[in-house]
């Protein structure tokens, strides 16, 4: 009962914070590829649920994201935990590709649910006061337990699966299962918002009208959100990438696994000084430079070849790419009407993952020729469009 209080008092964003360690605390996620193959999977297969993921996601995100308008962003979340849990316990006992593959059909389906909705919850329960900063604290320290987890689960799942079998992959999943449920119930205990938004004065349609009216008539807005994607770092796509990399490389599962949490490391030191860099730069520079960086990883991968290098140049690529996100997601969170603030946050979150999800076909084919030409390409693109879309003026003309 003390306990069922605590958490009955918790502020949202204490609750996020919890939320999100647990939902993101994979034990197994630096030897997915690995798991799948032992359950008879083909390395095309593979890549395939990665498109099936992304294609319901895409299909889901507006709809969700009216439902979350409608019923509120503190159900919607839970519905999509509820969607994570489920899953998990399927993937623990599914051996075959059709059932990985409505396992990743659901994932899409409950990432939607969370996508809008969860940034909305977050951003609708601030304090009072300057949204813009307390919006880049809050999502700071969302990023952070995002981070922290990815350092503590690898390090356990590098010794969890100290060998290739099914039984370890089996134990790794389970834990991973129970961290999920834990996340769920936690979710139970937001609190929504007590904003002067009302979730039945809107029809779906008008909610709907709502959003696309923002994105179409505030060209802020609609260069804040080219940044967004078109200067997107990969990171899920150098996450499924470096596994096969690093094997060719003879870099032993152990390391696969400590070599991500030493990243996510590295990334939880950089955005805990994130504050200074800016008051020492200035938030233009630094937030060029959070763009920029990642590109100069990939142009590395590309030059490099030895076993040292690639993981060094790993583990500082990684830990670049979680270093825009605050300040973007702070920029965005401005511009919108928070009655269909959710809505709006899910279509621009369905116009990212499609521009991903095309990108992550394309570095899929290529990397089976060339791992160093798509790693450059990479690198091209996302520095080719900080400088295209001068990341260092016009988004922050709003700060």
């Amino acid at each position: 009962m003390c306990m069922f209080n605590k958490l009955s008092r918790m502020s949202n964003t204490t609750l996020m914070v919890a939320v999100t360690f647990f939902a993101n605390l994979y034990f197994y996620n630096h030897i997915g590829t690995l798991y799948l193959q032992t359950r008879g999977l083909s390395l095309g297969q593979i890549g395939s649920l990665g498109s099936i993921l992304i294609i319901s996601s895409l299909l889901a995100e507006v709809p969700t994201g009216i439902l979350a308008d409608k019923i509120g962003r503190k159900w919607s979340v839970v519905i999509a935990l509820f969607i994570q849990t489920a899953g998990e316990y399927l993937y623990l006992f599914t051996n075959n590709y059709w059932g990985f593959a409505l396992i990743s059909a659901l994932a899409g389906i409950g990432f939607a649910f969370a996508s809008g909705a969860g940034e909305a919850l977050l951003y609708d329960s601030l304090p009072k006061g300057d949204s813009h900063a307390l919006m880049k604290k809050a999502t700071r320290l969302n990023a952070s337990a995002y981070l922290i987890c990815s350092l503590i689960a690898p390090l356990i799942g590098g010794i969890i699966v100290s060998s290739l079998t099914l039984t370890k992959f089996k134990v790794a999943i389970l834990f991973t299962a129970i961290s999920v449920t834990m996340a769920f119930l936690l979710s139970l205990f937001f609190k929504e918002s007590k904003l002067d938004y009302k979730h039945l004065e809107l029809s779906p349609r008008e909610i709907f009208s709502n959003g696309l009216t923002y994105i179409l008539s505030n060209k802020q807005l609609q260069w804040i959100v080219a940044i967004l994607i078109l200067t997107d770092s990969f990171t899920g796509v150098l996450l499924g990438l470096y596994q096969p990399y690093f094997v060719k490389f003879s870099v032993t599962p152990l390391w696969i696994g400590w070599s991500l949490s030493l990243a996510s490391l590295l990334a939880f030191l950089i955005m805990s000084q994130l504050p200074k860099l800016e008051k020492w730069l200035g938030e233009k520079k630094a937030f060029y430079l959070m763009c920029i960086f990642p590109s100069l990883g990939y142009l590395a991968f590309a030059t490099f070849n030895n076993q040292i290098a690639v993981i060094m140049i790993f583990i500082i690529t990684y830990a670049s790419t979680f270093t825009r996100g605050p300040t973007i997601s702070a920029l965005i969170n401005k511009q919108l009407d928070k009655k269909s603030r959710a809505t709006t946050l899910s279509m621009i979150a369905m116009l990212d993952k499609l521009y991903i999800g095309v990108m992550s076909v394309v570095f899929g084919i290529m990397a089976q020729y060339s791992f160093r030409i798509t790693f450059l390409v990479m690198g091209i693109l996302i520095f080719g469009f900080s400088v295209i879309l001068r990341v260092n003026k016009y988004a922050h003309s709003s700060i």
